[in-house]
């Protein structure tokens, strides 16, 4: 059972937005825009990055693109959110990476 002095309250939500702050701390170049969230797929988890409201954070060269992709696929695992994540523009998917593409 957990404290009362405890800062969470242990539920899953909790700990879900947890550890959303810790991948957005692991990965400062996406901007605060950025809309970070988990979602269903089938049976797994997706990490899904919405670039609605910072659009212009999604103009890069592929290169670049790669390298930031790689970073956030590694972090999310790492953080055990998920192993793929999804790139949206609203509700257009924009990118798909998942972390066996990149190992």
């Amino acid at each position: 059972m957990a404290s009362k002095n405890s800062p969470f309250n242990c539920t899953s939500i909790d700990l879900e937005m947890e550890a959303i702050k810790r991948f957005r701390d692991l990965t400062p170049i996406i901007s605060p825009e950025c809309r970070v969230f988990r979602e269903l797929n089938g049976r797994s988890t997706v990490l899904c990055l919405d670039f609605a409201a910072c659009a212009q954070d999604l103009n890069m060269n592929k290169q670049e693109w790669q390298e930031f992709a790689e970073l956030l696929v590694h972090s999310s695992h790492y953080l055990g959110l998920a192993n793929s994540l999804v790139f949206k523009n609203g509700d257009h998917i924009v990118g798909w990476l998942n972390f066996n593409q990149i190992i």
